[in-house]
């Protein structure tokens, strides 16, 4: 079974007319007639009823009808998509290293639809590791992410869009809320919600490890990311150390700079040698 036998089928289904099927593929009609009993015999079943006079489904024809339309809408659907991808310049494929970013990208995805209609972003989220890689492999145009956390290459050039600082992210009844900053110390008695290093930025998971060598092993909970975090920092279970670009603005948490810790530079990093028309526009954009 084929696409050709079933948009066959599809035709003198439609017509109830070997003949009109055959006129509209621009074929003869015993092509036709060999199409449909190929299907038949590979299904194992008659579709049609034929006489000299007229064609009718049969029940089984009927019931075979709506899948034969599906798979071949589907199948040319794919095939658009993929047409799409390989021909279509004003395709624009963002790496972000983490849902929240969402959040921070969100304004300028929507200057860019106001701007450039034309332009169709493609946003990726499956994770620090494995954006990065997509990205080394030339496999997404553009990536948000920490400068600390990008290989030195050659071919790849970085726009800073604003400096970030690690933070603690926190109920906002907590006892420590109201505070400007937050020193380490301070930290030493707290219940602590520390990433999972390998779904974490750098500079997170370093202050993590700074963080739990002092800390009490049974103060600190783990998680698997970001998200998860914030779901248990709500649920009162601890504080999290967060760059604060990655807090979620909530009037259900405060986040408070950590004293005394290095600024963190957050950008987009890009290709140099990237022909992409519509990359060009984001980033004049940005």
């Amino acid at each position: 079974m084929n696409i050709d036998n079933l948009k066959c089928f599809i035709l003198v289904a439609e017509n109830l007319s070997f003949a009109r099927a055959a006129e509209a593929l621009y074929i003869s009609q015993p092509a036709v007639t060999k199409q449909i009993n190929t299907l038949e015999q590979e299904l194992g079943v008659s579709l049609f009823t034929r006489s000299t006079r007229h064609v009718e489904l049969t029940p089984a024809g009927m019931s075979f009808y709506k899948d034969a339309k599906d798979i071949v809408l589907k199948s040319q659907m794919a095939i658009n998509r993929v047409q799409r991808q390989i021909t279509n310049s004003d395709s624009l494929r963002i790496g972000l290293s983490n849902p929240i970013a969402l959040f921070y990208l969100s304004p300028v995805i929507k200057r860019l639809h106001e701007t450039h209609p034309e332009i169709r972003p493609n946003l990726e989220i499956p994770g620090y590791k494995i954006v990065l890689n997509l990205f080394l492999e030339n496999k997404l145009d553009l990536l948000f992410y920490y400068k600390e956390n990008m290989p030195k290459k050659a071919e790849i050039n970085f726009m800073e869009l604003e400096k970030d600082s690690l933070s603690c992210l926190m109920p906002a009844d907590h006892p420590l809320a109201g505070k400007d900053t937050i020193s380490l110390k301070e930290l030493s008695d707290i219940p602590i919600i520390a990433c999972n290093p390998l779904n974490a930025p750098l500079s997170t998971a370093s202050f993590q490890q700074q963080l739990l060598e002092k800390h009490d092993a049974n103060k600190v909970l783990y998680c698997e990311g970001i998200e998860v975090a914030h779901c248990m920092v709500s649920a009162g279970m601890g504080i999290a150390v967060l760059p604060n670009i990655l807090t979620l603005k909530s009037p259900d948490f405060a986040v408070v700079p950590l004293r005394g810790e290095l600024p963190l530079s957050f950008g987009v990093f890009y290709h140099k040698r990237s022909k992409n028309a519509a990359l060009t526009e984001f980033l004049k954009l940005l």
